[in-house]
């Protein structure tokens, strides 16, 4: 009972959100965000609520921004180089590596003990400016936290990526393989994502016939790309594309329509223009879920348990969950072994 409580308390606080999403983007966006939170609760409906959230969402981005899309739908580009095998690879953490946590500077390390011939390139608040050129008034709105750190990396990441090219990983990867990624034209980390209503899932593509297939319990579910690892060469349009619609759109607005806006910005991407699909449809899948091991942070840690994670490359971690490296008689857990192996580590 206390849990429902707290459920409802936390979701009836977004009502005065709902106001304000209705007086700057409409009822749909508005009533759609404000009832997707409930969704959990709805079983077998959880897909519909969501297509509910998202439709209205990309159809407000695709009406205000189609100049854009339509500026990349027909490009006409040479054949894309291949990711090169000596590109850099760009990890931002604002406040400098001092600052990182325990968890944060575990994966730093891992990244740059399996880069191999990459370059790691910290970006900070101090160095970003050395590398790209953000136009005033994105920086205006950071510094007034308009735009907040989180989304403002999402634009750090497209223009590093348009301009220079490498592999863009959040400093919460934690990677467990050599990092190699050559010979391919555009990578994202694509994965199963079961029991997930994510924008980035196969069966959000295509929204005219979602409505359809969204009570089908057999249908794809495999996360088509993630915006926290992204890579391919500089001049790469999909990049070139995400750094204009972020333009755009924090050149009208000084409020963030979702959270997740750059997976939705990637979305109206990947369904309208034709050379994006094909560059995420060519991603390699893995077979792990991406989660999958920060799920499982506080279980006791065995070798042969941490050998199936050594199988992927790469684990998306959060700094912001408590978790302990020992439990139960003081054995030792998975995040325990995360610290013990990488945090005081040295390239």
């Amino acid at each position: 009972m206390a849990a429902i409580y707290k459920f409802l308390k936390h979701n009836l606080s977004r009502i005065p959100r709902f106001f304000v999403q209705w007086r700057l983007y409409g009822f749909p966006v508005a009533f759609g965000t404000l009832l997707y939170p409930f969704s959990r609760l709805f079983g077998t409906f959880e897909p519909c609520i969501a297509v509910k959230k998202h439709s209205p969402i990309l159809k407000y981005l695709y009406k205000h921004y189609s100049n854009i899309i339509d500026e990349y739908k027909n490009l006409n580009s040479p054949p894309l180089a291949a990711i090169s095998p000596g590109s850099t690879i760009w990890v931002c953490w604002w406040d400098g590596e001092q600052a990182m946590p325990k968890l944060v500077k575990a994966c730093y390390n891992s990244i740059r003990q399996y880069a191999g011939d990459h370059h790691v390139q910290l970006i900070t608040k101090h160095n970003y400016g050395d590398f790209i050129s953000i136009p005033g008034y994105i920086l205006e709105k950071v510094e007034k936290k308009i735009i907040t750190l989180t989304h403002f990396s999402n634009i750090l990441r497209a223009n590093l990526l348009y301009d220079h090219g490498g592999i863009w990983m959040d400093a919460t990867i934690l990677v467990l393989q050599n990092i190699s990624l050559e010979n391919l034209p555009f990578y994202t980390l694509k994965a199963p994502a079961l029991k997930s209503k994510s924008i980035s899932l196969y069966r959000f593509a295509g929204l005219s016939d979602v409505s359809s297939k969204c009570l089908n319990k057999e249908s794809l579910q495999i996360s088509r790309w993630s915006g926290f690892l992204l890579a391919g060469p500089k001049n790469t349009p999909v990049f070139g594309y995400m750094r204009d619609i972020l333009y755009a759109y924090w050149k009208d607005h000084n409020d963030q329509i979702d959270y997740l806006l750059f997976d939705y910005t990637i979305a109206l991407g990947y369904d309208n223009i034709p050379a994006m699909k094909m560059l995420v449809d060519n991603v390699p899948c893995s077979s792990a879920e991406k989660f999958v091991m920060e799920n499982n942070m506080n279980t006791v840690y065995s070798n042969e348990a941490f050998a199936e994670y050594y199988k992927t490359p790469f684990h998306k971690l959060t700094w912001k969950k408590h978790f302990y490296p020992y439990i139960h008689n003081h054995k030792r857990t998975v995040y325990g072994y995360v610290l013990d192996t990488f945090y005081e580590q040295k390239k």
